[in-house]
């Protein structure tokens, strides 16, 4: 089934990494074309990585793997009604190439995954892992078939709990046909749409966690502790904690912020180790040694792992720099939940001692209306937030309906947003944030796909003397 699978929304979470780690491993992938022959740079990477750029072969390609992008669906109905070709999604392309792997590590939460997965792919290399992730390592690709006998998943909620599943599907269990040596969590939290209460996400983890043969959990997460309790009160799997407080398995002695990097220094099993990582704010440190106890809860001496997150250059995305222009920074992430949009702005902070102004990209209508209190007093952090559409295609229920930016903007106070005027004769988003600022200040751009985007335009709208004196 996974011999010549086609992949038509390569820009849903995960997809990335499941295209790249397939063709890696030799199958023959395809991803649908660019629109308009315009290649993006996610397309431009798989393309090295062996993926093909183009559409269904007749006859060659045996599945269909989808993701969470309503705007794919009509394409992916087309071509299974058409040509009957199986479809499943990525939660279950990943239980079938984990079915094939010695060890599975299984990196799953409601929110604050990506850094502690990107890390654990380092803090491994001694056993040369191979790895799907949603974030890659800087200069790295996001899938990757290693020599060795683990392979690293960071199990994005599959499309199909997401707004516009297809026509048939029923609710599956989240990594059912999983069995990991070690299971990850980093928190337990609401996370619309594969979250819907924080009960539900309790439920669905634990679940998760008790089908492993251990439990790293990062206690003082949301959630994380009653996840704690429940585990401990029947016999299950290992648990291996890790934190700051006494009492840790994993425990984290210090956390140093040098104005570039985090020195940290973790002890487990009596053994101490000191790392240096170049991952900015306090969140993304611990997130590095969740992963280092990931690794030590696979039996690796601590020793061993140091040496490996030795090599960690951070993960694409997580306020990554974009450049500089007209004496204002501008950084990138790629936060959704309102934990993680608080602690990138904190991590923000610590970059500048001016002014820190986001431009928030909302992602996903459920999230944004189920969550529109939390975001806004997230983004309260910032001096200013310029406002993006939201990130995503209406489901047929939403197109008459809001699509969550009124209750967004209902959630916050007057000064929490700016939000751009439609008209050709209004100033477009960049040039707007670029009004915002002054030297020594610093812009993020938060979220999955405009504001990634718009970055070069905000550069160069930066760049113009009249708007940053």
């Amino acid at each position: 089934m996974l011999v010549a699978p086609h992949i038509p929304d390569p820009h849903s979470p995960g997809m990335a990494g499941l295209a790249s780690y397939l063709a890696r491993r030799g199958a023959r992938v395809t991803v649908a074309p660019p629109l308009e022959g315009r290649c993006t740079e996610l397309l431009q990477r798989l393309d090295r990585t062996g993926v093909m750029l183009h559409p269904v072969v007749p006859g060659t390609t045996t599945s269909l793997i989808w993701g969470g992008d309503d705007a794919a669906v009509p394409e992916i109905l087309g071509l299974t009604a058409g040509r009957g070709l199986p479809s499943l999604g990525y939660s279950r392309a990943v239980e079938l190439l984990a079915g094939t792997a010695p060890t599975t590590v299984v990196v799953v939460g409601s929110h604050t995954v990506a850094t502690a997965a990107a890390a654990l792919t380092c803090a491994l290399t001694a056993r040369d892992p191979g790895w799907i992730l949603d974030a890659a390592p800087i200069g790295d690709a996001p899938g990757y078939d290693g020599s060795g006998d683990v392979l690293v998943v960071d199990l994005v909620p599959d499309s199909a709990l997401h707004e516009a599943p297809l026509p048939g599907w029923t609710h599956r269990a989240l990594g059912a046909g999983l069995r990991p040596a070690v299971t990850l969590v980093t928190a337990v939290d609401t996370a619309p749409p594969a979250f819907r209460t924080r009960e539900e996400a309790l439920d669905e983890i634990e679940a998760l966690a008790r089908r492993s043969e251990n439990v790293v959990v990062w206690a003082g997460q949301p959630g994380c502790d009653e996840l704690l309790e429940h585990l401990r009160r029947t016999p299950g799997p290992r648990v291996v904690t890790v934190g700051r407080g006494q009492g840790m398995d994993v425990q984290v002695l210090q956390q140093l912020w040098s104005g570039e990097d985090h020195h940290l220094t973790i002890q487990a099993g009596g053994d101490r180790a000191t790392l240096t990582v170049p991952v900015t704010g306090k969140t993304a440190a611990l997130g590095v040694a969740a992963a280092c106890a990931t690794g030590w809860a696979l039996g690796l001496p601590l020793a061993e792992i140091a040496d490996g997150i030795g090599a960690f250059p951070g993960v694409q995305g997580s306020l990554t720099r974009l450049g500089s222009a007209g004496g204002v920074t501008v950084v990138e992430s790629r936060a959704q939940h309102p934990e993680e949009i608080a602690a990138d702005l904190q991590g923000a902070r610590m970059l500048t001692e001016g002014a820190v102004v986001a431009m928030y990209e909302p992602v996903g209508h459920l999230r944004t209306t189920a969550l529109a209190g939390r975001i806004a007093e997230a983004l309260s952090a910032a001096d200013h937030t310029v406002l993006l559409p939201v990130c995503s295609t209406p489901t047929r229920a939403q197109r008459h309906s809001d699509d969550g930016t009124e209750a967004l903007l209902g959630a916050s106070s007057e000064s929490t947003f700016v939000v751009p005027e439609p008209g050709p004769d209004q100033p477009a988003p960049e040039a707007l944030a670029a009004s915002l600022v002054h030297r020594g200040d610093l812009i993020v751009t938060i979220g999955r796909d405009c504001a990634r985007r718009i970055g070069p335009r905000l550069l160069a709208a930066l760049d113009r003397p009249k708007l940053t004196q």
